[in-house]
């Protein structure tokens, strides 16, 4: 019988706990802001801005979210390295729009990885905890969502497929569990024939935008099913999971527990300074 994984339920029971921490550093006198600029027009950024703000409030966390109205790097950069010198501010995020968006703005996919690396790159290494830059000590927060369903259903070593290679999420994915001891093969979402590819796997993660991109007929029995994908998941949900071993559902499943990492990692700032 599939698993499916109530993210919003474990980010719950995550956010007590981080609850009872932040009550108990208040009182030795650490406080916690956490900053999150978002791009104009970024409709998902907007939304997962709005929800990391809700979390931070409840368990006790200061959240200012900044949106971009102008999107020159330089003016970007500016405003981060503001908040660099802010003791005030203990951790700088930036909602990373789509590829989709980038072009909107009339930039190549090049030109795009070019203005997000510019912009990520100064934030200050003690404050990047969603880890965004390349030489982050924190694991970014997807990244460490997907490694905690991974120990949750047992996977310790496994074949994995990620799909949705060339994408941040998609890459430091890769790179994350082949470190820790996975065999893991990146696959994008032009490959010629990507069912074949994620037939082969026991653990498949999606992490395109694409909606319904994995279907049933694109995975083996007992497979684990990963889905990174928003807004609407990159799984076809309801004929996978009859198939799948363990599966997360989208929304409810790596988005909750994506927000309360972030928050997790904010933590670990109030043990380090």
């Amino acid at each position: 019988m599939v698993k499916v994984i109530d993210g919003n339920k474990l980010a719950e029971q995550k956010e007590a706990k981080l609850k009872k921490k932040v009550e108990v550093l208040r009182l030795k006198g650490r406080v916690f802001k956490l900053v999150g600029l978002v791009m104009k027009d970024d409709e998902a950024g907007l939304l997962y801005s709005r929800l990391k703000a809700e979390a931070a409030e409840r368990v006790g966390i200061e959240f200012e979210k900044r949106v971009m109205v102008e999107l020159e790097a330089d003016k970007i950069v500016g405003l981060i390295e503001k908040f660099n010198q802010d003791d005030r501010v203990q951790g700088i995020m930036v909602q990373r729009p789509g590829v989709k968006w980038g072009k909107q703005q009339g930039m190549s996919r090049e030109e795009f990885e070019a203005w997000w690396e510019r912009i990520v790159g100064v934030i200050d290494l003690k404050k990047d905890v969603d880890g965004l830059r390349q030489d982050s000590g924190f694991i970014m927060a997807t990244v460490k969502a997907v490694a905690g369903v991974l120990e949750l259903a047992g996977v310790t070593k496994a074949k994995v497929v990620v799909v949705g290679s060339r994408g941040l999420i998609g890459r430091r994915l890769i790179k994350y569990l082949g470190d820790k001891g996975f065999e893991v093969k990146g696959v994008d979402v032009d490959e010629a024939d990507l069912g074949r590819v994620t037939r082969e796997a026991e653990v498949v993660v999606s992490a395109t935008g694409q909606a319904g991109l994995i279907k049933e007929g694109m995975i083996k029995s007992g497979t684990v099913v990963i889905d990174v994908g928003w807004p609407k998941g990159d799984v076809e949900f309801e004929t996978v999971k009859e198939k799948a071993a363990v599966i997360t559902p989208v929304p409810g499943g790596i988005g909750p527990l994506t927000v309360v990492s972030l928050l997790e990692n904010l933590l670990e700032v109030g043990y380090i300074i």
